[in-house]
């Protein structure tokens, strides 16, 4: 692994020193975000050699990002392999000692402190990059997820600034996030576990453990960086697929690194974005306009393929008595904790959304039975009732509720051909489920007569 070589005032002054050093006296460690900083402790607390340096060079990275450190351009001939940074505002010069490439399991790693600090790009390339960026495309309010609107960017940017002829956005650590299925799952988390390297494969036909999904997906190199976002550290792998063996020079390499980079701040603003634009602040669920948004594009996807969707409303039975009796911070508790069990009772695809008041809607996507909807919404029914809701009452003593919801019921194609007449029939079924006893499911069923009503 890398050497830090020492700090210098000039060429006839020089100090030997190792990575611990270089974290606790030289580099401003106090600009790293607060995760970053954790990681450096905990590595110089391990007191293991290999975990301080690989927080070393993570650091490294980090501040040059940060502008915090810069490299210097140039190198220096009588050191092949050397990396000159300067903190900013001082003299002195740190330079450290590359490591060379890794083989790992067929895959070169390099580290990202040590690929080129400038790589050749033209003005295409910038504006391709630029896009991920763009407000207009991260806010367009008809997209139901913003995450979904930059996939498409992130492909065509890495096609326009590597050539390649697959670009992968794979988001591991979010249940149902709009990501892509990865190469090697392995890999990403390898990737994912090391996001201060970046892992190439000049040519999968040489390594064994991927070479039958090389052939069969007909592509040759592959390249694999992290996506970092700072608060959360590695959210998952940006990963580049080309059909020829050994295509990319470290500068290359390089422009990968600074496509993972612009990727993560194009997810931190498109996430912030989505919060603000479409998930209720009380409860972190999502909030009407979102849900009108998925009802037609879940829609419209169940007539393509033929299949059915289910639509859900849950209410919370006597929820006015909860305010009357508590307050209405305690009623707000209440809400936040059904919230939170609805969301846990559903599969990662489907959308709990609050509605208004105490009703929240739950929608079910394509491919579900009727027999599947009635298994989900009993699980829901059943995980409010076993709750238990601790609140604070106005007179500040502790208290153990009783929740309870009411479901309605309504499925397309069966009820409905429209958003409207969907919620329409689902709401007719929740109002026979409101009927006591309530804390009950009950689904929609077509009128009799024009006397009838849901039943």
């Amino acid at each position: 692994m890398g050497r830090p070589a020492g700090r210098q005032g000039s060429p006839m002054k020089q100090k030997t020193i190792d990575f611990r050093e270089l974290l606790e006296r030289l580099l401003p460690i106090e600009a790293l975000p607060p995760a970053d900083r954790l990681s450096v402790h905990r590595a110089l607390a391990t007191g293991v050699a290999g975990q301080i340096e690989r927080a070393a060079m993570h650091a490294l990275h980090q501040l040059e990002q940060a502008g915090a450190v810069r490299r210097m351009p140039g190198g220096d001939p009588a050191a092949p392999g050397h990396v000159r940074y300067q903190r900013e505002g001082a003299v002195d010069v740190i330079t450290v000692q590359m490591p060379e490439s890794q083989r790992h399991a067929g895959m070169l790693v390099f580290e990202r402190a040590a690929l080129p600090s400038q790589a050749p790009a033209g003005l295409d390339h910038v504006r391709s990059l630029l896009r991920l960026d763009d407000p207009v495309l991260l806010a367009d309010p008809r997209r139901a997820d913003a995450r979904v609107a930059l996939l498409e960017q992130i492909r065509q940017a890495g096609r326009a600034l590597l050539g390649a002829s697959e670009v992968h956005l794979v988001l591991t650590n979010e249940p149902g996030a709009p990501g892509d299925t990865p190469f090697d799952r392995e890999l990403v988390e390898e990737a994912r576990r090391r996001p201060d390297a970046l892992f190439y494969g000049p040519d999968l036909a040489q390594a064994p453990a991927l070479a039958a999904e090389a052939e069969r997906r007909g592509v040759r190199s592959i390249v694999l960086g992290a996506i970092v976002i700072p608060e959360r550290g590695a959210i998952g792998a940006l990963e580049v697929l080309t059909r020829e063996p050994d295509p990319f020079r470290p500068e290359d390499l390089a422009m990968i690194a600074l496509l993972a980079d612009s990727c993560a701040t194009a997810l931190e603003r498109a996430a912030r974005i989505e919060k603000l634009v479409f998930i209720d602040p009380l409860t972190s669920a999502y909030n009407r306009s979102y849900f009108d948004l998925q009802v037609a594009n879940e829609m419209a996807r169940a007539q393509r393929e033929q299949t059915s969707i289910a639509l859900c409303i849950a209410d919370i039975d006597e929820f006015k008595s909860f305010n009357t009796a508590f307050g209405y911070e305690a009623g707000n508790e209440v809400l936040v904790q059904v919230a939170s069990a609805l969301k846990r009772g559903v599969r990662p695809f489907d959308t709990v959304a609050r509605w208004g008041g105490e009703e929240f809607a739950v929608l079910l996507t394509a491919p579900v039975q009727a027999d599947d909807v009635a298994t989900v919404c009993e699980r829901l029914r059943t995980l409010v009732e076993r709750m238990p809701v601790r609140i604070e009452g106005l007179d500040r003593r502790a208290h153990r509720l009783g929740v309870t919801i009411s479901l309605g019921v309504a499925m397309f194609p069966d009820h409905a051909e429209t958003p409207q007449d969907l919620w329409r029939a689902a709401n007719q079924a929740l109002l026979r489920a409101k009927r006591p006893p309530k804390n009950q499911v009950v689904f929609f069923s077509a009128p009799r007569d024009a006397r009838s009503q849901a039943g």
